[in-house]
């Protein structure tokens, strides 16, 4: 299992590299494999390519989702 430091890290590294993505939007914890997004993005796209990049990292186990879209 990787340390939260490092799922951290790795979370908040697939979603700088996210060309829709704009990373300060983005709030990440990382607790024991359960990984939280909170904050506020501008499209449903965004939200959904954020989710999308976390899913895809290994030692994520469950994914919380509290983000916000506002037009």
């Amino acid at each position: 299992m990787k340390s939260n430091e490092s799922l951290l890290k790795d979370v908040q590294d697939a979603i700088k590299w996210e060309p829709l993505l704009n990373a300060a939007e983005i709030g990440v914890t990382a607790q024991d494999g359960i990984v939280t997004l909170s904050g506020v993005v501008s499209t449903y796209a965004k939200k959904i390519q954020a989710e999308n990049a976390v899913k895809k990292i290994a030692g994520v186990k469950v994914l919380i989702e509290n983000l916000q879209v506002h037009f």
